[in-house]
């Protein structure tokens, strides 16, 4: 999309950058990865991540101070079936949107309390369905992800990419660094605030 920075910068008083849903299942059903890299992972397009699309704003005259990075509280998801590698390293073959969760009842979309509950978790009971993998990022540089391979008939898989509170302190750190004007949460409805991730 193409922004007049110049035109508009002046009569506003913020610009909230939308800075995730870079890849989602909608987009690119067969193909799982990162929804909000914040810098560019190898062999990707360079323009889908966060420092792509602040660096453009500032080039095109933006002020920093102006400019605030979204992050999101959804999780996008996709099926992985038997032709998904076995790593989850993204991105990976994937087979559509993942299941709609109980919450949202859309597929590809969970929020962040319906990740959470799904994540490996010490408490959970033998025999439940196997819940997700989280996998974090060790360079910080591209998001979480977390994933479950398909069972022996090919089903079951799931991959999610998503924001988690290391990653969103990684993105405000991100923002202090390029004295940023701040960030804002995408959307509050899809967040925590029940605290049933960290029973709080």
């Amino acid at each position: 999309i193409y922004y007049d920075v110049p035109a508009i910068i002046n009569l506003v008083d913020m610009v909230n950058l939308q800075t995730f849903d870079f890849n989602t299942p909608e987009r690119n059903p067969k193909e799982a990865d990162f929804i909000s890299p914040t810098y560019v992972p190898q062999n990707r397009n360079p323009l889908l991540n966060t420092d792509s699309v602040v660096n453009y704003w500032l080039s095109a005259g933006a002020p920093s101070y102006k400019l605030l990075v979204a992050i999101s509280t959804v999780g996008r998801t996709w099926k992985l079936d038997s032709d998904s590698e076995i790593a989850g390293v993204p991105p990976l073959h994937a087979d559509g949107p993942g299941e709609a969760g109980p919450y949202t009842k859309i597929e590809g979309i969970l929020s962040y309390p319906e990740v959470c509950t799904k994540l490996i978790n010490p408490t959970h009971q033998k025999g439940m369905r196997p819940h997700l993998r989280k996998v974090t990022d060790p360079s910080k540089r591209f998001g979480t992800y977390a994933f479950r391979l398909p069972d022996d008939s090919g089903e079951g898989g799931l991959w999610v990419s998503y924001e988690d509170p290391d990653t969103a302190g990684q993105k405000a750190a991100y923002v202090k660094a390029k004295n940023l004007g701040g960030v804002s949460i995408v959307d509050l409805s899809m967040d925590d605030f029940r605290g049933l991730c960290t029973d709080e």
